[in-house]
C-alpha cells in the first residue's frame, strides 16, 4: 500500500505572520535605539527656554541675586555663604537657559566647557567660598553676576 504526502510549499500558509514579526521587530529594534539615544539628547532638549521665556528667566534669576544681596547689605548672611548661594545661583541659571547640567561640575569641568562666563565667574568666587580668609567683595560679585544674566543670549 502507498502512502502518499502532500507538502505545503514553505511559507505559502502565513505570510501574514512573517510580516508581523518582521514589524514587531522593527518597533522593538525602534524603541531600543530611542532608548539608547535619548541621553545624548536629553541635556539638549530638557530644561532649554525658548527665546521668548528667557527674559522673564533673566528676570527670575536677577530678583534672586537683588535678594541674595538685601541679605548681604542687612547682616543676616555672611559673605562665605552669600558666594556659595551665589554661586548654586548662576548655576542653576545656566541649566534652564542652556540645558547643560553645571551644578555638579567643578571649576576646571566648566572651563573645559569652554563657557567663558561662567568661567570668569566661577575663578572670582572659588577663593572667598572656600579660603580661610575671605578677600572677595560680594556687591561687587553679584553686580557683575547680574550682568552676565543679563547679557545672556
Amino acid at each position: 500500500m502507498d502512502i502518499t504526502y502532500k507538502l505545503e510549499e514553505p511559507f505559502t500558509y502565513s505570510w501574514s505572520l512573517v510580516l508581523i514579526i518582521i514589524i514587531v521587530m522593527i518597533i522593538l529594534v525602534f524603541f531600543y535605539v530611542l532608548i539608547l539615544i535619548k541621553p545624548f539628547f536629553y541635556k539638549k532638549i530638557v530644561g532649554v527656554v525658548s527665546e521668548a521665556m528667557l527674559p522673564s528667566l533673566k528676570a527670575r534669576y536677577i530678583k534672586k541675586l537683588e535678594k541674595l544681596m538685601s541679605l548681604v547689605e542687612s547682616g543676616r548672611i555672611n559673605n562665605r555663604d552669600a558666594y556659595t548661594k551665589l554661586s548654586v545661583i548662576i548655576r542653576e541659571f545656566i541649566k534652564h537657559a542652556s540645558g547643560i547640567n553645571v551644578l555638579s561640575l567643578s571649576k576646571e569641568e566648566i572651563k573645559k566647557m569652554n563657557m567663558k562666563e561662567l568661567s570668569l565667574l566661577m575663578e572670582e568666587y572659588y577663593p572667598p567660598e572656600f579660603a580661610k580668609n575671605i578677600n572677595g567683595d560680594i556687591n561687587e560679585s553679584i553686580k557683575r553676576t547680574i550682568e552676565v544674566i543679563q547679557k545672556w543670549n
